[in-house]
């Protein structure tokens, strides 16, 4: 014990954290018989993320004690060897990083020593992801979690103090187990250590199959213990995964009885030096081709990073528009972020536009921007502002891409799936939080080109699907038979455990028959779910959608004394009640429709309401629709009958997928990995800039 007082150190940032745990080290080790050292329990005060070469600050005397705790502090990152770190690390993603906050957004790990003479040690995991190609994801390493990681095995096995043996041992978030922004991470891991041993905690706190967590959070969690015996090998670390299941009382008990490796049952994960830190899938599912693999081109969809700039009603988006011109400082009103002032010089956005003024150079009487449909969340279509200015991130890749035969898949490719389909699709350009109100890169479009030349396909899949059906199979064939057997809640559920891996495979059948029959049921799903635009069949009038169970059997009033504050759903009477308005008969399964968490219906009308729905960015949002329009009546009308010819299309879906899964059918090993250029946005022409 008197040895462990001499060679324990330990950081911490805040004051209060900082007094109870050197309270309760000191405490520990007195109770097991250890003399403290001269100089404390070396527990200090000080920001761990800080360069370990930085100077200690000049303080007034009365600030001595912290300046010393500082300085005693930067000893240890700079000199003091360490073979054993062990840590909770905070979880904290960001995005916003600028000169001011660098301290906020990873200090020295991150951003290296002001000189700039050197990489900073992020680079380690940041540089294989981008070499990769998954260069788009590396945002989701800018959190604290991150890190601390990278600053404890450079400490521990990196530093000219240690580069011995050492042991790792943090409890975390778990995204870094198999997400492919941490593959970077992943591949340092196995160079820098010997042997690591991941103990999966889950905790999943959305999804289809939550989990109770260890700690009172959503975010998932795994114990990793990675140590190294001596000098780097060669070779990847080995690693090996157990999970631990149960309630939270349950994995606590039985983490408490684990005295020894020896007693978990450790499954061996892949060795490639990118690969998961999960053991690899077994069974048929991971046979088939990844999504990703055969629609490569994947993007993240619009974020304005401001919310008055989209809404229910077109009308309302030009009086936020005037109003913002008619404030002396736009800038109050505007929300202005890191990317986007009302000084910004904005490029068009599309190529052959004319590059827009900054918006505090413009008029009170300039005209709007042009108002352009929206897939805000799944089935619900808004308005926005299309204009750069407006918008951090617009997407003009999607833009350049974009026309009247384009349709969007959106899925969760790096999240947890919940209840519902996999899959939802629209004809309008999407939000980066279209399919559940939770996004990344999720966001597929059929085709590459504006002029639909080129197909958002592995090259060479369909005709070879051709050749195995003996007819033709155009990119719109493949698309519905993608849908059809995808966007279903029976596959979730059938697929539930294999989906926990992140990777959304599909059953490609090698029947002719049953090929048509999937793709005539996704073909009617993606009309349905694009309000008629898409896949209309002879006959059908475009931009129509079938008239359903669902009536209006009392209007909501027209006047503004009137407008609808709140809803609510009378299973009973199979009624919902729209302020003063009523629509019947809505069963619960159509209310309670669900996309991953989303709840559909509820989400459309919370958004309608007086109030309106989600986060308010800029007093811009509080103007709202003055009135209930007929064409809230309307839109909500098509959103409860597509609802309702969507859950009569889910029994023969789900038949199909049983068919599908117990023929033969399409094995990833067969398929060539589609070449790297097509895995990125197509080259796009360059915009006009101001």
């Amino acid at each position: 014990a008197a040895q462990l007082a001499k060679n324990l150190y330990g950081f911490e940032l805040l004051v209060g954290p900082y007094a109870v745990s050197e309270l309760r080290i000191s405490r520990a080790l007195a109770d097991r018989g250890a003399t403290l050292p001269r100089d404390g329990t070396h527990i200090y005060l000080t920001d761990t993320l800080e360069s370990p070469h930085a100077a200690p600050p000049q303080t007034p005397l009365f600030l001595q004690p912290i300046a010393e705790q500082h300085r005693k502090a930067l000893a240890v990152k700079s000199a003091v060897p360490v073979i054993v770190c062990l840590g909770n690390p905070p979880y904290d993603r960001h995005e916003a990083a600028t000169a001011t906050n660098r301290a906020r957004t990873g200090g020295w790990v991150r951003w290296g020593d002001d000189d700039g003479e050197s990489e900073p040690i992020l680079s380690d995991f940041l540089a294989p992801a981008k070499r990769s190609g998954h260069g788009v994801r590396v945002k989701n390493l800018y959190n604290l979690y991150v890190y601390f990681w990278r600053w404890a095995l450079w400490k521990v096995f990196e530093h000219e103090s240690g580069g011995g043996p050492g042991i790792l041992s943090f409890i975390s978030a778990s995204s870094y187990l198999d997400g492919d922004a941490f593959c970077g991470m992943r591949e340092h891991l196995r160079r820098v250590c010997d042997e690591i041993w991941i103990l999966d905690l889950g905790g999943e706190g959305r999804g289809t199959h939550r989990s109770d967590n260890v700690f009172a959070i959503q975010t998932p969690v795994a114990i990793a213990v990675a140590m190294r015996s001596g000098q780097p090998s060669e070779a990847p670390a080995s690693v090996r995964y157990a999970r631990i299941e149960g309630t939270r009382r349950q994995k606590l008990d039985k983490l408490e009885a684990i005295d020894g490796f020896g007693k978990v049952d450790w499954q061996d994960c892949p060795d490639e030096w990118q690969a998961p830190f999960r053991p690899p899938g077994e069974g048929d599912y991971f046979s088939w081709p990844l999504l990703t693999e055969l629609m490569p081109w994947q993007q993240s969809g619009v974020q304005f990073k401001r919310t008055w700039p989209i809404g229910p009603d077109p009308e309302m988006l030009e009086r936020r528009w005037h109003t913002l011109l008619a404030y002396s400082e736009r800038k109050q009103a505007f929300k202005e972020t890191r990317d986007r002032k009302v000084t910004s010089k904005c490029v068009s956005l599309l190529a052959d536009g004319e590059a827009p003024k900054p918006i505090s150079q413009l008029s009170k009487d300039s005209p709007a921007p042009k108002r352009e449909r929206y897939a805000y969340r799944s089935l619900d279509r808004q308005w926005m502002l299309a204009d750069t200015r407006l918008g951090d991130y617009l997407r003009p890749d999607l833009w350049q891409a974009h026309s009247e035969r384009q349709i969007y898949l959106t899925t969760a490719l790096t999240q947890a799936l919940g209840s519902g389909p996999t899959l939802t699709a629209c004809a309008a350009i999407p939000d980066l939080h279209h399919f559940s109100g939770r996004g990344a890169k999720d966001t597929i479009p059929l085709y590459r080109t504006a002029d639909s030349s080129e197909a958002n396909i592995l090259p060479g899949l369909l005709d070879r699907l051709g050749t195995t059906y003996e007819r033709p199979v155009r990119p719109e064939d493949f698309l519905a038979y993608l849908y059809g057997v995808l966007a279903h809640p029976a596959f979730v559920q059938s697929f539930a455990t294999e989906l926990a891996t992140r990777e959304l495979r599909a059953p490609i059948t090698k029947d002719a028959n049953l090929f048509a029959e999937v793709r005539a049921i996704g073909a009617r799903l993606l009309w349905l779910h694009t309000y008629g635009e898409r896949f209309i069949a002879n006959g059908e009038q475009p931009g129509a959608v079938p008239q359903g169970a669902a009536r209006c059997l009392k209007a909501v009033p027209d006047n503004p004394e009137s407008y609808p504050k709140q809803f609510r759903h009378n299973s009973a009477t199979q009624t919902l009640h729209v302020g003063q308005g009523e629509f019947a008969p809505v069963v619960p399964e159509v209310y309670d429709f669900e996309v991953s968490g989303l709840k559909v219906v509820q989400s459309w009308l919370k958004y309608r309401m007086k109030d309106g729905g989600g986060k308010k960015s800029s007093p811009l949002d509080s103007i709202r629709p003055e009135q209930w329009t007929p064409q809230f009546t309307t839109e909500l009308l098509e959103l409860l009958w597509v609802i309702e010819a969507t859950l009569a299309l889910y029994p023969k879906q789900a038949q199909l997928l049983e068919a599908v899964t117990a023929g033969s059918c399409l094995q990833a090993n067969e398929l060539k990995p589609p070449p790297d250029a097509l895995r990125k946005p197509p080259k796009a022409i360059k915009p006009k800039l101001l």
